[in-house]
């Protein structure tokens, strides 16, 4: 006889969590979150840092060739009115500034040679357009990945040929590209240039009388010192102290801002004008990272200082092709002389 099975009584337990559990859960997911978010944004950072690096280490390699080449760096071009002109070639007649001049060095030249039309005594319309679309299509590694990526609202000024033609970059609706990179213009605030009355060549007043920089009408014949500036052609002969010791470029202190805007007075133009504090940079005074005041906030406000968008380092390079991250306590007078090619201060900071 077949006995029957007792059923067991089992009790049904809910596979789902209780609203504590979830919110400790919660708790434990939003601290993890907190460890590792600071991590992951130090990650991003140093690889921006490494990317600004090397693109200042492109940039200076390009330089270094455009003087091996022309037996001299880039020429700082004429002022913040002008803009480069192929037909112009490289040197004092060039209105250009450095980064234009070095395009071709750096693969290029396609880019360089927008603004051409053969023949350097006229500006056709055809390489006004030209000149347009250079300004308005800058090359990539001009930003620093951790301040700005891309094109920017122009200012509305209007920029020059040398031959005093206008070229209007932008309408109200248009924009430039701008560069977060500027040239070693020396160690003492010198300004920059936009030309004479109606901006002709006739009527420009440089700022210098020689190529090495001589400044015009200065009592005690003083030369700017840096490596690239108003009509400059410096060689390494004339960096007597050393191209290890002396700055070609670096990063440019920026008010955060006018990061888009172009009303920063030290980005309110193209990157490929002449001589100005958008392109140039003295070590008059020390570095500092934007939006903190420096040791003198009128030089911030100018735009006439290096420094960057990183929390704690800025990038130099030097003229023999190195590039350092530098402190901004870095001593002043150290960099100063950095700026300097012929002080005889070759110091280590």
């Amino acid at each position: 006889m077949r006995i029957p099975r007792r059923r067991c009584g089992r009790l049904s337990l809910s596979a789902g969590f209780t609203l504590v559990e979830l919110l400790v859960v919660i708790a434990i997911i939003g601290v993890l979150v907190a460890l590792l978010l600071p991590a992951v944004q130090a990650a991003r950072e140093s690889a921006r840092r490494t990317t600004c690096v090397n693109q200042l280490k492109e940039l200076t390699l390009g330089g270094m060739n455009h003087e091996g080449s022309l037996r001299h760096f880039p020429t700082g071009g004429w002022g913040w009115n002008w803009v480069g002109d192929a037909d112009r070639g490289f040197g004092q007649k060039q209105p250009g500034g450095w980064i234009y001049n070095i395009l071709p060095y750096i693969e290029q030249k396609a880019k360089h040679d927008m603004p051409k039309d053969g023949n350097p005594d006229l500006d056709s319309p055809a390489q006004l357009e030209g000149a347009r679309l250079m300004l308005i299509d800058p090359v990539g590694i001009i930003y620093c990945p951790t301040r700005r990526n891309g094109k920017f609202v122009n200012s509305g000024k209007i920029i020059r040929f040398a031959n005093n033609s206008a070229v209007n970059p932008v309408e109200a609706r248009g924009f430039v590209g701008r560069s977060d990179y500027a040239a070693n213009a020396g160690d003492v605030s010198i300004g920059g240039g936009q030309g004479g009355p109606g901006g002709l060549t006739s009527t420009y007043l440089w700022l210098t009388t020689t190529k090495t920089g001589l400044l015009k009408d200065d009592l005690e014949g003083r030369e700017i010192s840096g490596i690239s500036f108003q009509r400059s052609e410096i060689a390494i002969k004339h960096i007597t102290d050393g191209t290890t010791h002396t700055y070609f470029a670096g990063e440019k202190y920026l008010d955060p801002r006018g990061y888009e805007d172009g009303k920063d007075t030290g980005d309110n133009e193209t990157w490929c004008t002449g001589h100005n504090n958008d392109n140039f940079r003295t070590t008059a005074s020390r570095p500092s990272m934007d939006g903190v005041n420096p040791d003198n906030p009128n030089d911030a406000e100018n735009g006439t200082i290096f420094g960057s968008a990183h929390a704690t380092i800025w990038n130099a390079s030097y003229c023999d092709g190195h590039v350092e991250s530098l402190s901004y306590d870095i001593d002043p007078i150290v960099h100063k002389n950095r700026g300097n090619r012929h002080d005889g201060n070759v110091a280590s900071p």
